[in-house]
């Protein structure tokens, strides 16, 4: 710490003189002293050498904050060479200060300024240090300031730290700021994401015109004329069109749109305009979806109603044909003969019944549970010789939540169905397992498999329709296959309830 300084007299004596020409000549010696005791900072006034000659209210605290000696406020002093000495900023800082000072004594320089963090003081805080030249009629003076600007340094840091958060989520979230006047459509501000979002340079957004040429040629008209109807008559909108990127691609822009008026009327617009390429191609990937899924309920609809109709009607009007002539006959060893023949259809039109009803629901769902139905569907199609299918099961009887009951044995039903129709394979092999908090099934097959990249897994309709059932439940599904090597699908659900909310039923699972 520096050595107290006793203050000279200087402080206290009074500056206005006895004679006429002393007295005028202190004028603005005392408008510059009525000025410095007014200021809430710290000031130090500095004669023309860098001795201090008086200090207000406000330097007499920060020096006591600084933790400097009682009553040394070092008036008497020459401020460069006590800056140089003072350890509260680094040595290289408080020389800096120093030398940037005298500069302005020697008139090189008219002010100077320097920011610094407190070193020694127990509180550590930020400092700007200001030097000013005054010249007065008989003199010069320089005032030096000194301040904390903790609170305006962190402000700034904040207002810093608020900005790139505000730039991060507006590149993340794909949003684009811009402001245009109207009703010209000129752009006086882009943000940077339209380079990433559009692909153009900045410069090319302010060229003139740009925007509309940019639009979707069947999007310019209408969204021309909405832009001018909507900013006449509202001051906040929305609005959707395409823009055309310089790569060709067609970008799908939501905007949300704030108009400003001056005496009542549209004089620019300024919005943000959203990247909602991806959630309109996802729109457009369920619409098409939908539709396929409709068509494929209607065709099973069909070929159940010709079933019905061309099949089993068709028997059981045979049947009834059959009751009347077994009612007209007379002897009994005809009678007999024909209720076994009767007999023997009417077990055939009760097990094509019981198949089309498994085909709807399977009932063993209801009554058995999972691991039952699935390993009567897997003895079906062994008995059918269309597959030789085997199944490893673990972890069952459980009791299991009827949504993933029924989502598990539909994805086992749509695999195999695919082993039978597509791939071609003699076997396949089902594992079965139920752990504590999922359920997780495996199909392997021995068939022609497919490539990955192919059509096959994003648009065929039966992994579509497998990983529909799965996203409900929040289940996940992986996909492994080769040409000529078979196909594996791995299935995972969770047990913890669905991501949707629904409240589940447990369902006996054997």
């Amino acid at each position: 710490m520096l050595e107290t300084i006793k203050q000279p007299r200087l402080e206290s004596r009074p500056l206005i003189g006895s004679s006429p020409v002393e007295y005028s000549a202190q004028i603005p010696e005392l408008y510059l002293r009525a000025f410095v005791d007014s200021y809430s900072c710290g000031i130090a006034v500095l004669d023309g050498l860098g001795d201090i000659l008086y200090v207000n209210r406000g330097w007499r605290e920060f020096a006591t904050r600084q933790g400097f000696e009682p009553d040394f406020y070092g008036v008497g002093c020459n401020y460069p060479e006590l800056r140089a000495g003072t350890p509260d900023a680094l040595l290289s800082e408080s020389r800096a200060i120093a030398e940037g000072v005298k500069q302005v004594l020697l008139g090189r320089q008219t002010e100077y300024q320097k920011e610094y963090l407190t070193r020694e003081s127990k509180d550590r805080h930020w400092v700007r240090v200001h030097a000013t030249r005054f010249d007065l009629p008989q003199a010069v003076r320089v005032l030096i300031t000194q301040e904390n600007i903790t609170e305006s340094i962190h402000a700034r840091d904040a207002r810093q730290k608020e900005a790139e958060r505000l730039q991060f989520l507006l590149n993340v979230t794909r949003i684009l700021p811009w402001e245009a006047n109207f009703p010209d459509w000129s752009f006086t501000y882009v943000g940077e994401q339209a380079v990433q979002m559009l692909g153009y340079p900045l410069d090319d957004w302010y060229q003139d015109n740009f925007w509309l040429a940019h639009l979707h040629p069947e999007d310019s008209a209408p969204t021309l004329a909405n832009c001018i109807n909507y900013s006449t008559a509202r001051d906040h909108y929305e609005l959707e069109y395409r823009m055309i990127a310089s790569d060709g691609r067609v970008v799908w822009l939501h905007n949300l749109v704030t108009v400003i008026r001056e005496n009542g009327e549209a004089k620019a617009i300024r919005g943000f305009s959203i990247d909602i390429t991806e959630s309109k191609q996802k729109e457009t990937v369920l619409q098409e979806l939908s539709k396929r899924l409709i068509n494929a309920q209607e065709e099973e609809r069909r070929r159940l109603a010709r079933e019905l109709h061309d099949d089993l009607s068709q028997r059981m009007a045979l049947l009834s044909f059959e009751l009347e002539q077994l009612r007209q006959t007379k002897k009994p060893g005809d009678r007999h003969l024909r209720i076994e023949s009767l007999q023997d259809q009417i077990k055939e039109i009760s097990a094509d019944i019981h198949r089309l009803s498994y085909k709807l629901h399977p009932s063993k769902l209801d009554h058995l549970g999972l691991a039952p139905a699935i390993k009567s569907l897997c003895e079906e199609l062994s008995t059918k010789g269309k597959l030789e299918v085997s199944l490893e099961q673990t972890g069952f009887p459980a009791d299991l939540p009827k949504d993933v009951t029924l989502c598990v044995f539909r994805i086992a039903q749509e695999a195999l169905q695919n082993c039978t129709k597509h791939s071609g394979a003699a076997s396949a092999h089902l594992v079965l397992k139920h752990t504590s908090d999922e359920v997780q099934l495996s199909v392997s097959d021995d068939g022609c498999g497919f490539e990955m990249k192919s059509d096959t897994v994003g648009k065929g309709l039966g992994f579509t329709s497998m990983r529909e059932r799965l996203r409900i439940v929040g289940g996940k599904m992986k996909i492994h296959s080769r040409p000529m090597q078979g196909t594996l699908i791995e299935v995972s659900v969770p047990l913890n309830g669905s991501p949707n909310g629904s409240n589940f039923e447990p369902q006996k699972s054997s």
